[in-house]
């Protein structure tokens, strides 16, 4: 997905786990949710963290930025999705 951000812009990714921010022009700063680490990319650089956090991307200029989505869609998700499938017993109340 191809986003362009105007000066001072902001974007936000609910989930950015696996996902890929690469920026193809101007320069953004990128926080993620409850991380003390601040990510600074110019043109031609691109961040990516496997944590299930909100990251908020601010343009510190007018910029554009490829945001490729995770290899294999969320994996996490799919997995837990299959074992809830494959154990229709396990989704039954436990009696006490």
């Amino acid at each position: 997905m191809m986003i362009e951000l105007a000066h001072r812009g902001l974007h936000q990714l609910p989930d950015a786990a696996g996902q890929r921010i690469q920026c193809q022009s101007g320069t953004v700063w990128i926080t993620l949710d409850h991380d003390t680490r601040d990510v600074v990319l110019e043109q031609g650089e691109s961040f990516s963290s496997p944590e299930h956090k909100r990251a908020l991307v601010y343009a510190l200029s007018p910029a554009r930025l490829l945001i490729e989505p995770p290899v294999g869609g969320k994996p996490v998700v799919r997995a837990a999705t299959s074992l809830h499938n494959a154990f229709p017993a396990a989704r039954a109340p436990v009696a006490a």
